[in-house]
C-alpha cells in the first residue's frame, strides 16, 4: 500500500519553468515509445532536445520514467496533453496561447532513490516545517510547509527518520500549489517497549549533558556528553559572529548535538526505557551583565531547542515517552545525594522527578529529606533544617560549592569520542560493579 500525503507550499523558487521543461521531456518520451524507442535510446535522443537546461541528467531520467507509466497507462494511445476540453478552447481562441500552454503543464516528478537517503533531489526537514529542492549542487531552495496536523506530522518524522537510516523512498510531485508525498506504508513498529519501570533522565547545559538510566529504582548506566572542547575554543578564539570559522564552530554544534540526541535514543531502545524525562528550561529575559562569556554560552552557543525537538522527533518515532519535569534543586539535590559528576547527578533527581510524579502519581516532587540519604561531607552540615530548600539556603549563604565536577566525583570512568575522534565530544561513561 502506497501513503499519499498532500501539501500546500510556499517557495521562492518558481517551478513553473522547470515543470514546462518537464513537461517536454514526458512528451517527447511517450511519443518516442508509441513508435517502439526503448528507454535507452529515448535517453540519447533527448540529448537533442532544446530548451531543457534547467533538467539535469536524473530529472530527465525521471521524465522519461513519467512517459512510460503513460504509455503504459494508455496502451498505445495517442493522448492530448492538457487536454481535449482545453484544446478545442484554445482552438476556437476561447483562451490564449499562454493559459493553453498552462494548462498543458506537467507535475515536476522525482522518482525515490535508496542510495541517496530515499530522494535525490529534496531533502526532508519537518522538525523545521520545511523541505529542500535540491536544483543542483550550488542553489537549494526551501518549500515552507503549513502548520501540520499531529498524525501528518508523525508520518512524516517517522519517514524522514527512516530515510536518515537507511534510506527509505519517497516519491515527489509538485504543481503550482501543492507538493505530494508517496511512500510505502511502513509495515511495523520498531519497538514495542513495555517495560514500566525503565527510564531515562537528561539534565542539559551548554557545555554538557548528563545521563542517567534507572530500572526498578536502581541507576543502571550514567553518562556525561561534554562539549567543551568545541565551546571553549569557540570562546578562546574572539572570532566576530559573522565570520567563516564562527559558521564552522555553529555547524559543528547543530551536527554534534543531533548525533548527541541520536545516541541518546540509541541507548533508550538497548535499555527499553519507556519514559524519558527531561528539564523544562525557562529564561528569563534579563540576562547577567557581569558574564559575558556566560551570556555567548547561553544565547549564541547553546543549541538546547534543536537538542530538544530533535529528541521529541525520535522519541514519537519510537514510542518513547517524553516528559518536560521542573527542574526546580534537581542540581542542588542530585549532587548531595549520588556521587557522580554535577549533570550526571542532576539527571538522576530530574529522573526519579518525572517518574515519581507523572508514572506513578504519587506527586513525590522532592525526594524525602533524610539526613541519611546525603553523602558524608553533606551530614554534617544538617542541624536544625527540615527541608532541602533550608538546606540550600544554608550552603547557599556558607558560599560551600555543592556542584560535583568530574575531577571531584568519587566513581570511576571511562572516556571515549562520539562516534569517531574528529566529532570534539567527550562521553564519560561511569563503571558499574
Amino acid at each position: 500500500m502506497i501513503t499519499t500525503i498532500k501539501l500546500p507550499y510556499k517557495s521562492e523558487f518558481d517551478f513553473k519553468n522547470i515543470r514546462r521543461q518537464f513537461s517536454i521531456v514526458v512528451r517527447f518520451s511517450y511519443n518516442r515509445f508509441l513508435e517502439n524507442k526503448s528507454e535507452k535510446e529515448i535517453t540519447l535522443l533527448c540529448k537533442a532536445l532544446k530548451n531543457i537546461e534547467l533538467l539535469d541528467s536524473w530529472m530527465i531520467r525521471c521524465a522519461i520514467k513519467e512517459g512510460k507509466q503513460l504509455h503504459s497507462r494508455f496502451k498505445n494511445q495517442k493522448i492530448v496533453f492538457g487536454g481535449k476540453f482545453n484544446q478545442k478552447q484554445y482552438l476556437k481562441n476561447k483562451i490564449d496561447k499562454e493559459i493553453y500552454r498552462n494548462k498543458r503543464l506537467l507535475s515536476f516528478t522525482i522518482q525515490g532513490e535508496k542510495l541517496k537517503k530515499g530522494n535525490r533531489k529534496f531533502k526532508l526537514e519537518i522538525e523545521n516545517n520545511k523541505i529542500i529542492f535540491k536544483l543542483n549542487k550550488q542553489n537549494h531552495f526551501e518549500l515552507q510547509l503549513p502548520k501540520l496536523r499531529n498524525n501528518i506530522k508523525k508520518k512524516l518524522h517517522k519517514l524522514q527518520y527512516l530515510n536518515d537510516l537507511d534510506g527509505y523512498t519517497y516519491f515527489i510531485r509538485i504543481n503550482e500549489t501543492h507538493i505530494f508525498i508517496s511512500f510505502e506504508n511502513f509495515k511495523n513498529e520498531f519497538y514495542n517497549l513495555s517495560d514500566e519501570k525503565s527510564y531515562l533522565g537528561i539534565d542539559m547545559n551548554p557545555e554538557n549533558i548528563g545521563i542517567s538510566i534507572i530500572k526498578s529504582d536502581k541507576i543502571i548506566y550514567t553518562q556525561e556528553y561534554n562539549l567543551s572542547l568545541i565551546t571553549q575554543r569557540f570562546i578562546n578564539s574572539n572570532i566576530s559572529s559573522d565570520s567563516e570559522l564562527s559558521k564552522y564552530f555553529q555547524n559543528k554544534l547543530k551536527f554534534e548535538t543531533i548525533e548527541i540526541a541520536k545516541d541518546i535514543e540509541k541507548l533508550c531502545l538497548q535499555h527499553q526505557c519507556k519514559f524519558l524525562f527531561i528539564e523544562k528550561l525557562q529564561f528569563k529575559k534579563s540576562t547577567n551583565k557581569n558574564s559575558k562569556i556566560a551570556n555567548r554560552k547561553n544565547k549564541n552557543l547553546w543549541k538546547r531547542n534543536l537538542f530538544i525537538n530533535n529528541l521529541k522527533k525520535r522519541c514519537d518515532i519510537n514510542n518513547i515517552k517524553l516528559f518536560e519535569v521542573n527542574p526546580a534543586y534537581s542540581s542542588f539535590i542530585g549532587n548531595l545525594m549520588y556521587d557522580y559528576s554535577d549533570p550526571i547527578n542532576a539527571s538522576i533527581e530530574i529522573g526519579r522527578r518525572g517518574y515519581d510524579m507523572i508514572i506513578k502519581k504519587n506527586k513525590q516532587f522532592y525526594p524525602e529529606f533524610k539526613k541519611e540519604s546525603l553523602k558524608h561531607q553533606w551530614k554534617e552540615m544538617v542541624k536544625d533544617e527540615n527541608s532541602w530548600k533550608e538546606l540550600f539556603q544554608k550552603i547557599k549563604s556558607s558560599k560551600f560549592k555543592y556542584r560535583v565536577s568530574l575531577n571531584d566525583c568519587n566513581k570511576s570512568f571511562r572516556v571515549f569520542s562520539l562516534k569517531s575522534d574528529k566529532s570534539k565530544i567527550r562521553n564519560f561513561i561511569f563503571d558499574f560493579a
